[in-house]
């Protein structure tokens, strides 16, 4: 168990903290008291539950280059 504070999980699901206070007020998020009293959030339980926001990796350029380069469309090919 992996326990973040309202500010890290906000960030992990990509949304305002406001949300997570509202997902704890609701029950969708377990609640968890630290050390000095302040709520925490099981890191594992927002991704049993889906909710951190994707990660999204895009493709660098010359991966894409490369990738257009086997494919034949890169244009050095082309007949004038």
């Amino acid at each position: 168990m992996s326990l973040l504070t309202r500010q890290e999980a906000a960030d992990m699901m990509d949304v305002p903290i406001t949300w997570v206070d509202a997902m704890l007020e609701f029950g969708s998020l377990e609640r968890h008291e630290g050390l000095n009293g302040e709520t925490l959030i099981d890191a594992d339980e927002i991704l049993e539950k889906r909710f951190a926001a994707p990660r999204l990796e895009a493709a660098s350029l010359a991966h894409v280059r490369s990738m257009l380069k086997k494919l034949g469309l890169d244009g050095s090919s082309a007949s004038v």
